[in-house]
């Protein structure tokens, strides 16, 4: 049979030319997959590595021009600044565990005094609570320079090594990564103009209840005011404001016990949380145990303590992204922090009785928050 018989169109051969096309574009495409996927792979992360690179200079920036602002200064502290942002902490040996919170609490202090002593350097005229926020405008632009170094890192690698796993690895990390990065880019305005950012959350609890009473320093950056609410004597604890600190919960959490010691009926802790995919921002949860956030020695604290009194732990969680965490406080989570107000009093009212002690702390940056 003739090929214009199987093909009455009249075009026979253009039909076996495009299957010939086709076969060879499965062909290419089967043995060069890798090099397609490894140029795509990255573009993307070259892309992303640009954007990268962009917020870590202008969160430096914006450092740079806060502490020429608050700390007056008439040199150029941009080389003091860029040697800084190099500040690396060890962590502590844990092959042997025991003792090793004390040690990694010494090197966190270790850490906050450093940062200390650098903003007292280069900006020696700022007050208190404008150096408080500098510490935390110089975290921020710490956590994007080495975001953006570690994606670096691997980039280069992934070429010098010729590893399409390397590359595969970062490459399908860059949503997350670009996402926390995006998250502390945008905390730049709330740290440098001192307003109140999702974090504050817990802080803000407790300084709801501290309005109109006075508060006395009974750790180091915590604070404390006793408010009558409803018979009972309520002792809220709260990081000192309303500059960017966290202060030391466990400690003030010991100290309060000491005073008051079995006559404390409870401890409600009320701080911010991560929130899962498809919850809501501003959702309230109620759990029990110690709700913070912290690497170890101020939880154990605070759990040691309420262990050793026998004292019921309360745990109330504002949740919300990690977005909403970094940036100026948004309203849903305003609105959140007038629901976990209602919740820490209908605790009061319902667990506790007329006489008690209550201990409320409200846990998280409290930037913008002041004492009362």
């Amino acid at each position: 049979m003739e090929l214009a018989q199987l093909f009455p169109s009249g075009e026979p051969y253009q039909v076996l030319l495009s299957l010939a096309y086709l076969f060879a574009f499965i062909v290419m495409f089967t043995v060069f997959n890798q090099h397609f996927q490894r140029f795509w792979w990255t573009r993307d992360v070259e892309k992303a590595l640009v954007k990268l690179d962009r917020y870590a200079k202008q969160s430096k920036e914006v450092l740079v021009k806060a502490v020429v602002e608050r700390g007056k200064l008439d040199s150029d502290p941009s080389k003091m600044i860029d040697d800084f942002l190099e500040f690396f902490v060890i962590e502590p040996v844990d092959k042997d565990p025991f003792g090793v919170l004390k040690r990694l609490e010494h090197l966190l202090d270790l850490e906050r005094d450093q940062f200390r002593h650098f903003v007292a350097r280069v900006a020696p005229r700022a007050d208190a609570v404008s150096a408080a926020n500098l510490e935390s405008l110089l975290a921020v632009a710490m956590a994007l320079n080495l975001i953006c170094k570690i994606t670096r890192h691997y980039l280069i690698l992934s070429k010098r090594t010729k590893s399409l796993l390397v590359l595969m690895q970062i490459a399908y990390s860059i949503p997350l990564i670009l996402r926390m990065a995006e998250a502390y880019y945008n905390s730049l305005d709330a740290f440098s103009t001192g307003k109140p950012i999702g974090d504050s959350a817990g802080a803000m609890v407790a300084g709801r209840f501290m309005l109109g009473h006075p508060c006395i320093q009974v750790a180091e950056d915590m604070v404390a005011s006793e408010v009558p609410f409803e018979g009972r004597t309520l002792v809220v604890l709260k990081a000192d404001g309303p500059g960017g600190k966290v202060g030391k919960p466990g400690d003030a959490v010991v100290n309060v016990l000491e005073k008051y010691g079995r006559s404390v009926a409870r401890i409600i802790m009320v701080d911010a949380a991560a929130k899962l995919e498809g919850e809501r921002s501003g959702q309230v949860a109620e759990g029990v145990g110690a709700a913070i956030g912290d690497p170890g020695p101020e939880k154990y604290k605070i759990e040691e303590e309420a262990t050793k009194y026998k004292i019921p732990l309360d745990a109330i969680a504002i949740k919300e992204a990690i977005e909403e965490a970094l940036s100026t406080m948004r309203k849903e989570l305003v609105d959140g922090v007038e629901a976990a107000v209602e919740r820490v009093k209908n605790i009061i009212r319902t667990r506790t009785k007329e006489g008690d002690v209550v201990i409320l702390a409200g846990i998280g940056n409290t930037i913008g928050v002041g004492n009362g």
